[in-house]
């Protein structure tokens, strides 16, 4: 049985893979691994000569010989996905779709595919093997919510590695909170479900001896369950670094109200936990409110965002405009809170309705959704699927472009950088010990990244001043580095050098 497993690229290559792939070099290379595939690949039967395949930093082999195609899709991945499961079944290979955008709109997918699985495919595997093994798939499989005690070893085996800075190990699923324009909660639920801590540094065992120093914890909200966070931030620290083991610099998402916690923080920084996810959103309390983003409000976000970054975890926002409560003076607003954080990188998007969310059953009543776009716009996109109460789509998007424009120029960027060296807290590892380079892996994309940027006048202050930062504190020259990595990626992509993804389809018959 031979079985060909497919992340599709995402659909729009200058808005959705800007927080995933980067720009500006020759080979293509992802920021963190695609951990659904090799997920999927564990769960399948042990006999079967699996090949896979992450569209972002391969080509999709259009001829390959497979008895079964699986494809995992996402929103931004919705046309490239069926796009290729049409062109393997005009060959009469057999296609399985699934992912998060399968389940929450199973629908859209039905009669595209042999076989569709909606929910988490943990809890169908052995029926769906069996009916494999048969030679006769069920239409639909509709799976429960996994026991993350029971998930096996990710085939990382199978994954082109040498391609992807940042390894990833899901630690969690589920998040408590109910932001309306989040669908996480719509797919894996509220109550969170949390990954043995055991079980963790198994699969961080695994990535290490492939490489690995860089690990993204997938986790919908690492500091929630206090207890939990603890016992896992302990067994991090027994781990990172000991027995001779290069320090592994981890990364994560978190909710700003970790901030109360110090000694929670303190534990983070222990662990090698020195990047964090924080969606900020805005700083207006009425657009929080409107989003029932209740964890950011009663809190100061500029003093807490200084408090994380101070006990040494960097932050990368997320910034969102477009809410009910925003007009156009939002994004010159929105620039000034962000200049005023100790926070170099943003995710900048304008809101958006996702399929299933309150926000978008909101939206629909009021017949404020886009339907032909809905099921194309992820978050992060600078389009939206929905029509703004206080000024148009069109002067949103403009609005969000300038935004991400602003907060790239390099006199605002350089601000932002000498305030995050200022305040960022020093590792309590020697992070340089990991270098940039994985074991039997080509050079780290920055290496390509400085001498096209250096053409860039503005590109090559930033660049300066980043190393004379790093002078003049080199024990968070690690941070600097990886955060300059992903600001020129931003540069690069802004200024056209886009990254090679995806593949024309001319080829098939």
């Amino acid at each position: 049985m031979r079985i060909y497993l497919i992340a599709p690229a995402p659909d729009d290559a200058s808005d959705t893979t800007a927080e995933i792939s980067m720009a500006g070099v020759k080979t293509p290379y992802t920021l963190s691994a695609a951990a659904g595939i090799v997920s999927v690949a564990a769960l399948l039967p042990q006999e079967a000569r699996i090949r896979l395949c992450d569209e972002v930093v391969q080509e999709v082999d259009l001829e390959a010989e497979a008895d079964l195609v699986g494809l995992s899709i996402n929103v931004s991945q919705v046309a490239r996905g069926l796009e290729l499961a049409a062109a393997f079944r005009r060959r009469g290979i057999p296609v399985v779709l699934g992912g998060a955008h399968v389940s929450l709109a199973p629908e859209l997918f039905r009669g595209k595919a042999d076989a569709i699985v909606i929910g988490e495919f943990e809890t169908a595997a052995p029926r769906f093997a069996a009916d494999l093994k048969a030679g006769g798939l069920q239409p639909e499989y509709r799976c429960g919510q996994a026991d993350m005690a029971d998930t096996p070893l990710p085939r990382w085996d199978l994954y082109p590695n040498d391609r992807a800075i940042s390894g990833v190990v899901q630690t969690s699923r589920g998040c408590p909170f109910d932001c309306t324009f989040c669908d996480v909660i719509q797919y894996v639920g509220r109550k969170q479900r949390h990954k043995p801590p055991e079980r963790v540094l198994a699969e961080l065992r695994q990535l290490y001896d492939l490489g690995y120093r860089e690990i993204s914890l997938s986790d919908d909200n690492f500091t929630v369950y206090r207890q939990r966070t603890r016992a896992l931030l302990e067994a991090l620290i027994a781990w990172n670094g000991t027995d001779g083991r290069d320090p592994v610099r981890f990364s994560t998402q978190i909710s700003i109200d970790a901030a109360r916690d110090p000694d929670l923080l303190a534990m983070c920084n222990r662990a090698g936990l020195r990047q964090v996810f924080v969606g900020i959103e805005t700083g207006n309390p009425e657009s929080l409110a409107e989003a029932n983003k209740r964890q950011n409000l009663r809190i100061d976000l500029g003093d807490a965002c200084r408090t994380v970054v101070g006990a040494g975890l960097t932050i990368r926002a997320g910034l969102i405009v477009g809410f009910d409560h925003d007009g156009l003076d939002c994004f010159e607003r929105q620039f000034a809170f962000a200049q005023s954080l100790p926070i170099v990188g943003f995710n900048v998007s304008a809101l958006v309705a996702p399929y299933a969310t309150p926000l978008y059953a909101e939206m629909k009543r009021a017949g404020r959704i886009v339907d032909e776009d809905t099921h194309r716009l992820a978050a992060g996109t600078r389009m939206t699927n929905l029509i703004p109460a206080r000024m148009t789509r069109e002067q949103l998007t403009e609005g969000r472009d300038w935004l991400k424009a602003a907060l790239l120029a390099p006199d605002a960027a350089m601000a932002r950088f000498e305030n995050y060296a200022r305040t960022l807290g020093s590792p309590c590892q020697d992070m340089s010990r990991s270098a940039w380079a994985k074991a039997s892996a080509r050079r780290h994309p920055l290496h390509e990244l400085v001498p096209l940027m250096m053409k860039d006048k503005g590109a090559r202050r930033v660049i300066e001043g980043v190393r004379d930062l790093i002078a003049a504190r080199p024990e968070i020259g690690y941070d600097l580095t990886s955060i300059l990595t992903l600001h020129l990626s931003e540069c690069a992509r802004a200024a056209g050098h886009r990254p090679r993804i995806g593949r024309q389809l001319e080829a098939v018959p």
